[in-house]
């Protein structure tokens, strides 16, 4: 039997890769947008039926799965009503505002034994395969730094998502949106447990209320280190890279060169290069794809909504040590 899908809120910018590729592999029957002209214009393009309501799309349509992507403060309602009507479905991080409402969807799908995919979408780089690959299953990281400077904060007024900029509708800024990549990429590697967080934020750069630069440093129970430093930045050169690490091992050193390689030696120096793309916005189509394939197989997601979890308590702390100057310890 043929899967159907729909989508929720094409209007959210990560939209264009995943719907043209959900099309292209099994279709979308329906889709919703915030924009009624823009929802209007890509089911149009798209052969989809266009709901002005995503309740009433799911209700009608009965999908067998949806991808759903909105405003961060609509997100746990819509997931809640997901599970609650028993769709499948893989949902943008970081389906929520806050830890506090993703534990809860957390809890709901752990009881009813959901499939809920989340497109921690780095973890699907050849780099990242490299380093599992060379360290095992759970990498003994003595020091991990990690930086991801996106775009200026115009593009989300140029495509339709100034939300993404308000604290009461985003939750935060480039911390919840871009750096929440990284305790989750720390943790998939590593399967440390943290021990504290210290971070500082500022907004002076575009003087939006929302973060545009945060450097977080989260110390793990052994003591090891992940340094996580994110930026919104004025527009840069095609050859400027948007990820850069730095993550020493026992057994190895990784850094990336540019914005497609990664270098890493061993213990006596011997140089190695990997050609790869670095960032999350290429592998938005492999995601899709890895998801429909993970559903209609059985087996689990690339990152489900534990390690969405997880990774938001991190960005919680984080803001919390923010605001209060201190180092905020975590239980």
């Amino acid at each position: 039997m043929a899967l159907k899908a729909c989508f929720i809120d094409v209007t959210h910018w990560h939209a264009p890769p995943y719907y043209m590729t959900l099309q292209r592999l099994v279709g979308v029957a329906a889709l919703t947008a915030r924009t009624p002209q823009t929802g209007r214009e890509v089911a149009a393009s798209l052969g989809s039926r266009f709901y002005d309501d995503w309740r009433e799309m799911v209700r009608k349509e009965s999908p067998d799965f949806v991808f759903a992507l909105g405003r961060h403060c609509d997100m746990a309602q819509i997931a809640r009503f997901l599970l609650e009507e028993g769709v499948s479905f893989a949902m943008e991080k970081p389906m929520g505002l806050n830890a506090h409402e993703v534990g809860e969807l957390a809890a709901l799908a752990k009881r009813k034994g959901a499939f809920v995919a989340v497109p921690f979408s780095i973890r699907m780089s050849p780099w990242v395969h490299k380093i599992k690959d060379l360290e095992g299953p759970a990498a003994d990281l003595s020091y991990a730094s990690f930086r991801f400077l996106s775009g200026p904060v115009s593009r989300y007024y140029q495509n339709d998502n100034p939300w993404n900029l308000k604290k009461a509708e985003a939750g935060g800024g480039c911390l919840i949106n871009i750096g929440i990549h990284f305790p989750d990429l720390y943790f998939h590697l590593t399967g440390k447990k943290p021990k504290s967080v210290y971070a500082v934020t500022g907004n002076d750069v575009f003087g939006e209320e929302v973060e545009d630069f945060a450097q977080v440093t989260v110390e793990m129970e052994d003591g090891a280190l992940c340094i996580i430093e994110c930026a919104y930045v004025h527009s840069s050169a095609p050859w400027t890279p948007r990820v850069e690490f730095s993550i020493h091992s026992k057994k190895y050193q990784y850094r990336s060169l540019g914005r497609d390689g990664m270098l890493w030696s061993d213990e006596h120096g011997s140089p190695n290069y990997l050609e790869a793309p670095l960032d999350n916005g290429f592998f938005y189509p492999a995601f899709v794809a890895d998801t429909i394939d993970a559903f209609q197989k059985g087996r689990a997601p690339i990152a489900g909504i534990e390690d969405d979890l997880a990774a938001l308590r991190i960005v919680d702390a984080a803001y919390q040590s923010a605001t209060q100057g201190t180092v905020v310890q975590l239980s």
